[in-house]
């Protein structure tokens, strides 16, 4: 609260005061007898003390007959002077029910309390027959019947005596605290009440930053660094702020406490206000009365239900900090991998809810109603036919995770996808292929297919991946060449290793070919896509293999080669070469023979 608001609430409150003081003049009449000559004040309906005395004789022969049923359908009315009950009218007359006899007798006795002419001391019972009337200076305060004090189970007489004696003690009371002397007297409570406010605002005003202060500055005599391991759950420096919140929280909680209990006392002081200051009190008590019983009986649920919450809540507090913990590593678990950390956080958390919600809900008003229980089957019903393939997808998305399939950024192929992991989650996995295409695959169907890792190798086996080629060539071809021409292919491309060095496997030895595997290794399986270096290396040993003449065919290839240009490149092949004429040896044996047949002396 700053300085400009406590000086406007100190402001209003001497308005108040000042206000307080003038009303209280207003209302003060001097008790002078002499000023105003003692007469007959006709009260109530203006009826004289014969005509009073005349309709309770008429009303008292009915009175037995009634009675019974008076009391039943007629609930007792109080008489109140100042906010006070003095007394309660149980017992009706006929034509006459008790709410209406207690609004008589308060005009009456409140008129009489405002008449500081009158002096109390005058009371008197006058009694006539069975009838009793409480009067002052002949003016009529409260008539008596019999009927009022069988209903107290008391004699008339001494009922009258008793009620004239609180009916006196009130109005002297009334006319007391509207006297100049009590009203100044209440008034210097309420300004020292007003003074010791702002006091304690402007304290706590000065107490609440310097103590910050020195919160804020100290060498950690009173805070220590709270951790486990190399995991720090609280630092210094979060402990400050934490004391300097709770520091803040209870200054509020007792400016709320002041202001509660001063404003009701404030208002107390004065008679034209106490009324409205006990009423907020005792409003306030009165529903908090209610809400105590009920919360006395529901005390058991209640503290069962806070320490649950309180449990839960702290738990998962703690479990965040502890899986980012090891997810960085600063935590180590054997067997546990960093990456298993937040969706364990999460599956932790779900546990840790569902555990909580169970404990928690058989405890709840209202658990065992109807209504309760319809939501519980609709939400049962939603889950079981709408969010089958939501769960399917859930589950998967778990297996993959703890399978370690693979991570984000890993490059992968499932069937006919094939890209970078750019999300994981629990429900789709996110791939991006090389045409920056995003897809997005459902975990149920990833746990069917066959996940390949081109990257997974490198990260967990600290091994390079290996690629694989084949090509086929004929038997006439040198295996040693071949083998050296792919190596020398293999080391011309970007993005393959010299160490370990790349090498030939000869798979088969078919009925028209050789078949070569070329295996070669690298780590750019990030960074790179594969098939960029695939291409760059069929790129290669087409070259090499021209280089050095060998013709890559097909594996049914099949040629007349007397004749024909050779299928090496031209760039590739001498200057000088020209193709080979035709030398058809079986043809040329044929006319040998038909020669030889023809002219016998050769």
């Amino acid at each position: 609260m700053t300085i400009k608001t406590q000086k406007i609430i100190l402001i209003i409150t001497m308005m108040l005061l000042t206000l307080f003081c003038v009303l209280g003049l207003h209302f003060y009449k001097p008790s002078v007898a002499q000023i105003k000559p003692i007469s007959f004040v006709g009260v109530g309906r203006h009826q004289s003390l014969l005509s009073e005395y005349t309709l309770a004789k008429e009303q008292q022969e009915q009175e037995k007959s009634s009675a019974d049923e008076s009391v039943e359908g007629d609930p007792p009315a109080p008489v109140k002077l100042d906010g006070e009950t003095l007394f309660e009218f149980k017992t009706n007359i006929e034509g006459l029910s008790n709410q209406e006899r207690a609004e008589v007798a308060i005009e009456r006795i409140k008129k009489i309390a405002e008449d500081r002419s009158i002096n109390m001391d005058n009371i008197t019972i006058k009694n006539i027959d069975d009838l009793y009337i409480i009067q002052v200076e002949r003016n009529i305060l409260v008539p008596l019947i019999k009927a009022d004090a069988e209903a107290n189970n008391k004699s008339l007489e001494q009922l009258s005596k008793e009620y004239a004696e609180i009916v006196k003690n009130a109005i002297i009371e009334y006319r007391e605290k509207r006297t100049l002397s009590y009203l100044g007297t209440r008034g210097i409570f309420s300004l020292l009440a007003t003074i010791i406010v702002v006091f304690i605002f402007r304290f706590l005003n000065w107490l609440v930053p310097v103590t910050s202060r020195r919160i804020l500055e100290g060498r950690g005599f009173l805070f220590r660094t709270l951790r486990i391991q190399t995991w720090t759950i609280l630092s210094i420096d979060q402990e400050k702020q934490c004391a300097i919140l709770a520091l803040k929280i209870i200054r509020w909680i007792i400016i709320f406490v002041v202001l509660y209990f001063y404003i009701p006392l404030v208002l107390s002081l004065f008679p034209q206000t106490e009324r409205l200051g006990n009423s907020l009190l005792s409003s306030f008590f009165g529903a908090l009365g209610k809400i105590w019983s009920g919360f006395l009986d529901y005390l058991p649920n209640l503290f069962l239900i806070i320490i649950t919450l309180f449990i839960t809540h702290y738990l998962i507090r703690l479990c965040d900090p502890f899986f980012k913990a090891i997810e960085a590593e600063r935590i180590t678990i054997p067997g546990f991998y960093p990456d298993w950390a937040q969706p364990t956080y999460k599956l932790t958390v779900i546990l840790i809810v569902g555990l909580a919600a169970a404990i928690i809900f058989p405890y709840l008003p209202g658990f065992n109603s109807p209504a309760f229980q319809g939501i519980s089957i609709l939400a049962g019903a939603l889950v079981t036919f709408g969010g089958a393939s939501t769960i399917a997808n859930l589950i998967g998305g778990f297996v993959v995770i703890y399978t370690r399939a693979f991570q984000i950024g890993d490059r992968i192929k499932i069937d006919q996808y094939r890209g970078v992991v750019i999300e994981k989650s629990v429900l789709s996995t996110r791939i991006c292929n090389g045409n920056n295409e995003i897809i997005t695959i459902p975990n149920s169907i990833l746990v069917a297919s066959t996940i390949i890792n081109y990257s997974a190798t490198i990260r967990d086996l600290q091994e390079p991946l290996v690629i694989e080629t084949t090509i086929t060539l004929g038997y006439d071809v040198p295996w040693r060449l071949v083998h050296q021409t792919l190596i020398n292919s293999a080391l011309e491309t970007s993005h393959i290793l010299d160490v370990p060095e790349p090498y030939v496997w000869q798979t088969s030895l078919d009925d028209f070919y050789i078949s070569y595997e070329l295996r070669v290794y690298t780590n750019k399986t990030k960074s790179v896509a594969i098939g960029n270096i695939y291409t760059e290396l069929h790129q290669h040993i087409q070259d090499k293999c021209a280089e050095v003449g060998i013709e890559i065919l097909s594996p049914h290839y099949a040629a007349v080669r007397d004749g024909h240009q050779n299928t090496i490149p031209e760039n590739y092949l001498p200057k000088d070469y020209k193709a080979p004429g035709f030398r058809l040896h079986p043809l040329e044996s044929f006319f040998k023979q038909e020669i030889t047949k023809n002219n016998p002396e050769k």
